[in-house]
């Protein structure tokens, strides 16, 4: 334990929140061990902190936390001993937006930029530091340690370009003063004595804290009857388990064998579901053998109860949901009230989705009035539906090879002998919508799932569902309607969706790399939707893939032998006209970060050639831009026009396609 570290030496720790401003006053640097790893965030964690950034400057005048980190002195450094994740992913983002930041990337000592991180004998990620643009002279071992730093440095460049931020420049101005004042964090200084190594193993060691959820749950089980306070609480941990389905969490936290949540079994496959009953055998199941009656006990029959050796295999496959528990819990949350509506609530009271305040929402929307236990029971009883159609009806990401997932929904079947999660025929087209809802929105909200897990309370077929999404989905990013998601959503919840107003009017300004991303990967759904039955395979498997970086087809810097260009020599057009033609929608395409690091500045011939070499279809889009073997104004106005029209087709099959059943 830590303290055993300190207390035994009778050492002393201090701890202060400091500010990135307070760094810079304090003239702080700080050094990562080598007994670290290189910077490890994935893209979901940096835009989700990113997200929660955009969101905390909305209140400008909170603070907003984030964490601790644990310090300890070496010489006129401080080694950053836990905390190196979030601080490193502080200093690229300084680096990006510059003015006050700056100064807490690099510090102006005697009219020299010192770099405020520095690493333990690690040169190269020294050198990169020092100087961004020093990465093209590293060799291709060292680039290759530095990319998790250099892929969220591309993450955070396309964030704060994305024109769904509104203003760009105003936006960078209010993270910029935000950041540098009032993000903040616990920064706890060790004493120089410690044993580092063995502080950063404890630190890597120790035990998970008590989760905000399981304080909420905690308090609501409260006001349950004790005999009903192990069932309600056990269905509340089954549910929080978010990367295994339900039917796996119920098993193992009731001690069930499958035989006590399957139905009867059969030679072929069948769909099945929980029994309707489930919560009644969860009550049995928490109950004491010694403390029933006879009678009782002999009632656990009907249950069928197997022997070990009855029990079926089990498969599954390697599961991720898309969203966590918290998120989970504030859509119910969301449901839970739409259709409750305590006296009093008016829709400016609507909660939001916000994991980083998952206490103070239960705090403002539920605990004022449902702190009893009828609607606690209630909430529960909800949570376990919403949990058992969310895992029946909402993708997840499926391990398919190693280190490769997709976004699939999985039915429970059973036969005789197997009880396993696969993929049933009919339903590739609401995953690939809801994968598309997934990729081309913030991860930490995803809004339209309050109105679509309230819908699968009243409807269970895959069918109605799909089309009601599309239909939401139109209604929710390509409508005229203004308010912002969580009010919108909210709006959309009991709503009969029959009153449409497109909105596509983006798709005809030359927006640039500041487009929408929703917008190509609309414009993919819509081409599958229409145009797949009359393609190949590659067209009918596609899988929409994580792309977040706005390409020219056209380059906007070509090189000298390229003549697929967007004017002809002699056409006198002003440079802010031939801008307009290279930021046209016709000449744009949404790519991986690493895709759009291989094209760059290729010609027209070289991109195609690329494109038809890779093994699987990225982009529906690009796939049409290809079929031309040239490339020109011309075609490039010809190809966004066909895909406004297809939109507007694409509008009339499925709102209509809803409407008239």
């Amino acid at each position: 334990m830590i303290e055993d570290l300190i207390v035994t030496r009778n050492l002393s720790i201090k701890s202060d929140l400091i500010t990135l401003k307070d760094v810079v006053e304090n003239e702080r640097f700080y050094s990562i061990p080598i007994y670290q790893r290189l910077y490890v965030w994935g893209e979901d964690q940096v835009t989700t902190l990113l997200e929660d950034l955009e969101r905390a400057t909305k209140t400008p005048d909170n603070y907003y936390f984030l964490g601790g980190t644990i310090i300890i002195s070496n010489q006129s450094k401080y080694d950053l001993i836990d905390g190196q994740q979030r601080f490193t992913t502080l200093w690229l983002l300084s680096y990006e937006l510059k003015n006050e930041l700056e100064d807490f990337a690099y510090a102006h000592i005697n009219k020299i930029y010192v770099k405020r991180i520095s690493f333990t004998i690690r040169d190269f990620a020294n050198q990169y530091f020092s100087n961004p643009d020093n990465y093209s002279q590293l060799t291709k071992e060292e680039k290759l340690q530095l990319e998790g730093i250099t892929q969220a440095q591309k993450t955070i460049q396309t964030f704060l370009n994305a024109k769904e931020r509104g203003n760009s420049i105003e936006f960078k101005k209010r993270l910029t003063m935000f950041l540098y004042e009032k993000v903040a964090f616990i920064e706890t200084e060790m004493p120089s004595g410690i044993d580092e190594n063995r502080l950063f193993e404890v630190l890597n060691n120790r035990g998970v804290q008590l989760q905000h959820h399981e304080i909420i749950k905690s308090k609501l089980i409260q006001y349950l009857p004790d005999y009903e306070k192990r069932k309600y609480a056990q269905i509340w941990e089954a549910c929080s388990i978010m990367d295994n389905y339900i039917e796996k969490n119920i098993k193992d936290v009731c001690g069930f064998k499958w035989g006590d949540i399957t139905q009867k079994e059969t030679e072929e496959d069948n769909e099945i579901g929980l029994p309707a009953d489930i919560i009644n055998r969860i009550a049995k199941s928490t109950s004491d053998f010694e403390d029933k009656h006879l009678n009782e006990i002999l009632e656990l029959d009907k249950y069928s109860l197997k022997e070990d050796n009855e029990e079926y295999d089990y498969d599954s496959g390697k599961v991720r949901s898309i969203i966590s528990f918290p998120m989970f819990l504030q859509h119910s949350l969301r449901i839970f009230i739409f259709n409750t509506k305590y006296e009093g609530f008016t829709s400016d009271k609507v909660a939001e989705v916000n994991e980083k305040k998952l206490i103070e929402t239960f705090e403002n929307h539920f605990y004022p009035y449902y702190l009893n236990q009828t609607d606690v029971k209630a909430f529960i009883e909800l949570l376990l539906k919403l949990r058992i159609n969310f895992d029946k009806h909402v993708i997840k990401w499926i391990e398919k090879e190693a280190n490769q997932e997709i976004h699939l929904i999985k039915r429970l079947y059973q036969n005789k002998k197997v009880l396993q999660r696969k993929e049933p025929l009919s339903n590739e087209g609401l995953a690939l919508l809801q994968s598309m809802l997934y990729h081309s929105q913030q991860i930490t909200t995803l809004y339209w799932l309050t109105p679509f897990l309230n819908k699968t309370l009243q409807e269970d077929n895959t069918e109605n569902l799909y089309k009601y999404l599309l239909k939401l989905d139109n209604l929710m990013f390509c409508s005229e309607l203004s308010e912002d998601l969580s009010l919108r959503s909210w709006n959309l919840i009991d709503n009969k969706l029959n009153v449409f107003n497109p909105d596509i009017k983006a798709l005809s300004r030359p927006s640039g790399t500041v487009f929408w991303s929703y917008w190509f990967y609309k414009t993919d759904f819509i081409l599958w939707y229409l145009k797949a039955s009359e393609q190949g395979d590659d067209w009918k498997n596609y899988r929409m893939t994580k792309k977040n970086s706005v390409e020219h087809i056209s380059p906007q810097n070509r090189r000298e032998y390229d003549e697929n260009i967007l004017w002809d020599e002699n056409e006198t057009l002003s440079d802010e006209e031939k801008k307009k033609r290279l930021d046209d929608f016709g000449n744009l395409v949404l790519l991986s970060i690493g895709m759009n690091s291989e094209y760059s500045n290729k010609s027209f011939a070289e991109k195609r050639t690329s494109f038809f070499e890779k093994k699987r279809l990225d982009s529906l889009k690009s796939a049409l831009i290809f079929e031309n073997r040239k490339w020109n104004w011309a075609l490039c106005e010809q190809h966004r026009n066909e895909m406004i029209t297809l939109f507007k087709e694409y509008f009339i099959k499925t709102m209509k396609s809803w409407t008239n059943e």
